[in-house]
């Protein structure tokens, strides 16, 4: 090997080792932080019980922050974009009376507050339109015969005139809102005749109400999974809890409130929101 040549290679190995101590002297590339997730886009709709009635403190149509929309907005996953919920509110329009589910989301779509963009909906309804108000009504000053033929009725009336109201409501929010995850809610079980508390009707009638309301519910979770909607059941974790319980989640004052028979802001915290965030992962819906 010439002088030259090894003059050559000297000059090589030279380089190649300050240009490994200036690599290892260097700090290492450090990706850049990931920018943090929207909250996803959220609108509540329904009737009484989306609305938060019986929770106290109460705005428009019986809204209470301290409802369902309300609590599941203190999630920093989910943000409440709109709340179109109004008690009384039915599956289809009902003339002079609240605002019903359909005129909701007619409402929000023209506000730019319901559409492709929104991830998340909520919503309740069917009670009204199984006439569970007037059927509460009925048993509380009726004989128990007469009670049980009100709920009879509306059982039947849950199964044959209210499944074709929910599959038209759910058929219109979906064209409103694509690209949503719908969570439809049932209704709790507002008795507890295990136990001896104030109720307003027998031990009897109020199982026969919680078998109506378990037959409404069986019907509002097949037209939900019919559409392609999460159906989230609450009996669950309303049990032990309902009127005539020690430790009730349903207002009963004896009639004597407008919003007797819902539940309290307790049953929406850890009654609604645990059963909806039970079923559904909030984390998967942001941006």
């Amino acid at each position: 090997m010439t002088t030259t040549h090894r003059t050559q290679l000297r000059t090589r190995f030279s380089l190649l080792a300050a240009l490994t101590v200036a690599l290892a002297a260097a700090p290492a590339a450090v990706p850049a932080a990931a920018a943090p997730k929207a909250p996803a886009d959220y609108v509540a709709l329904g009737d009484s019980y989306a609305s938060g009635f019986g929770a106290g403190t109460y705005t428009a149509c019986g809204q209470s922050l301290l409802g369902l929309p309300g609590v599941l907005d203190s999630n920093k996953k989910v943000e409440l974009t709109a709340n179109g919920t109004c008690a009384g509110a039915a599956a289809t329009v009902v003339p002079g009376g609240a605002v019903d589910v359909p005129e909701q989301i007619a409402g929000l779509v023209a506000l730019g507050k319901l559409g492709a963009g929104t991830k998340l909906v909520t919503l309740s309804v069917g009670g009204n339109d199984a006439g569970f108000s007037t059927v509460a009504g009925a048993c509380a000053v009726q004989p128990l015969e007469a009670c049980a033929r009100a709920l009879q009725l509306s059982s039947a009336a849950a199964q044959t005139t209210v499944a074709p109201k929910l599959d038209a409501a759910y058929a219109q929010l979906r064209a409103a809102a694509p690209n949503a995850v719908v969570v439809v809610t049932g209704y709790p079980h507002l008795f507890s005749p295990e136990s001896s508390g104030p109720a307003p009707f027998p031990a009897v009638a109020q199982q026969l109400f919680n078998d109506a309301t378990d037959t409404l519910n069986t019907v509002i979770a097949s037209r939900a999974a019919a559409a392609g909607f999460t159906y989230v059941d609450v009996v669950d974790e309303f049990a032990g809890h309902g009127v005539g319980s020690p430790d009730p989640w349903i207002t009963f004052t004896g009639f004597t409130a407008p919003d007797d028979l819902h539940p309290t802001a307790t049953g929406y915290s850890e009654g609604y929101l645990k059963a909806v965030r039970s079923e559904v992962n909030l984390a998967q819906l942001r941006k």
